[in-house]
């Protein structure tokens, strides 16, 4: 179950709330510019991340990698492929969230303030319950 952590996550954080605000901005998102967008973050980070990840072998203070335990272990170009998943994921989240706080400005109604309203505790709540509840020694402490 470990495997799927990073998987899990991402789901959790990026994809049920894309889709919950979808059915919101259908009519206010355009496909023609979105995957533009997407294609282009994912491609600009994945290059950023291949050269991480690589450069991160040279230099012992450089900590740039994915712990292996947490992947599923599909690789491509040596990133593990949830990172493209996180890439497209988080790319169309963003332009979710900042076509619904446009259109709640635009609009000012109770439906487009409660769904971002919405999204904004589902990812803290994505994000923070499962850092609350990892083993002690899991946690980073800085």
């Amino acid at each position: 179950m470990k495997k799927f952590y990073y998987l899990f996550t991402l789901v959790f954080v990026f994809c049920i709330p894309s889709v919950f605000a979808g059915f919101f901005l259908v009519n206010y998102i355009s496909l023609s510019a979105l995957i533009p967008f997407v294609i282009t973050v994912t491609i600009i980070g994945s290059i950023w991340d291949v050269w991480a990840t690589r450069h991160s072998k040279k230099d012992r203070i450089w900590l740039w990698q994915f712990n292996k335990k947490q992947t599923i272990g599909i690789k491509f170009l040596g990133l593990p492929i949830e990172e493209y998943v996180f890439y497209t994921a988080s790319s169309v989240y963003v332009i979710f969230m900042w076509e619904g706080i446009k259109l709640m400005i635009l609009h000012n109604t109770i439906q487009t303030y409660s769904m971002v309203l919405l999204l904004s505790i589902w990812t803290v709540i994505a994000i923070g319950v499962p850092y609350i509840f990892a083993p002690k020694k899991d946690k980073f402490i800085g």
